[in-house]
């Protein structure tokens, strides 16, 4: 595999999470990689069957995508309460006031579609020239506090962390992973009942290939998610070895499970890895042309395959910790 960054993901929420938590107390206690495995972002997918619409990474609510995986790490969080734009005067004052308030207390707040269709961060602000200071996937620079009307969605939220508290780190694993498999089993909650997340998900994605109605930005974009959060997936959990002591038989069962689990997710990278070169983002390729389609639905029932094996051995570790914990009393 070619060497690469683990500091950057294509998951802007965790890229998100990363970035403040520079600014907390915990800025040494979490690298991007255990950010990813921990709140599960390194095992999403969130797939539209009609067209694999580039929208899917993002179509589930904050709470799903940034504060759940937040409270893992030992942090509380306020969100602002969302609205839609144009808005009144006193409500976009609202939304400044919570941003200045945060970045006064020295950490940066999150936003949602500051520059582009993303999370990023609002990390200073200047009153006299009415700016915030945002970065995003896209961009860093000035955004005027009037722009607040105009953002590309037309919609206006911000979360901030609020208390750092003690974290347990195997409660904290308990609780990742039995999001993780109920993620995969399509237990969790996502803002359309269009999309088909989990495993389900690659059902979804072989069904527009089959229907030849893919979306080929779309396609490739979700290919790069996808493919960069199994690459960060295999990372976390070849880490989980050295961050378990491993002197007792349920510490040694996790740390095999972990490795276990990690091959069937290194397999599911690599199958992405060559999906990408097939569908290069951002342009995407030629997805519908028949040849193509059926490579990429051999790839896809290749990668469902492994996860689906992948996902039972994470099930199969979650259990094993219910049952010491039941044993222990």
């Amino acid at each position: 595999m070619t060497e690469r960054s683990w500091e950057k993901t294509f998951t802007a929420a965790a890229q998100s999470i990363f970035a403040i938590l520079q600014y907390t107390d915990k800025k040494d206690s979490y690298t991007l990689v255990d950010i990813m495995g921990l709140t599960g972002h390194a095992f999403r997918i969130n797939i539209h069957p009609n067209d694999v619409s580039p929208a899917g990474p993002t179509m589930f609510s904050p709470t799903e995508l940034l504060e759940k995986g937040l409270n893992i790490l030992g942090f509380t969080c306020e969100q602002l309460y969302g609205f839609p734009t144009p808005a009144p005067p006193e409500k976009l004052e609202e939304a400044v006031r919570f941003a200045q308030e945060t970045i006064d207390r020295g950490v940066p707040a999150i936003g949602w579609s500051l520059f582009i269709p993303e999370f990023g961060v609002i990390y200073g602000y200047d009153d006299e020239k009415q700016e915030l200071y945002c970065k995003d996937p896209s961009q860093e620079g000035p955004l005027p506090y009037s722009k607040l009307n105009e953002l590309p969605l037309n919609f206006v939220f911000m979360l901030r962390a609020r208390e750092s508290v003690l974290v347990d780190q195997l409660q904290a694993w308990k609780i990742a992973l039995e999001r993780i498999v109920k993620f995969a089993r399509e237990e969790a909650p996502t803002l359309s009942k269009d999309y088909r997340h989990g495993l389900a998900g690659y059902d979804a994605w072989i069904q527009a290939f089959r229907n030849r109605t893919v979306n080929p930005f779309g396609n490739a974009y979700n290919a790069e998610v996808v493919g960069d959060a199994r690459e960060f997936a295999v990372q976390f959990l070849q880490s989980l070895p050295s961050k378990w002591s491993a002197k007792t038989n349920m510490e040694k069962e996790i740390c095999e499970l972990a490795m276990e689990a990690a091959m069937h997710y290194e397999k599911v990278a690599e199958v992405f890895r060559v999906f990408q070169c097939l569908f290069p983002h951002p342009h995407g390729g030629d997805p519908n042309d028949l040849k193509n389609a059926e490579h990429a639905i051999t790839l896809l029932e290749c990668a469902k395959e492994n996860e689906t094996l992948g996902v039972a051995i994470l099930e199969q570790m979650y259990n094993q910790i219910l049952r010491a914990e039941a044993i222990l009393g």
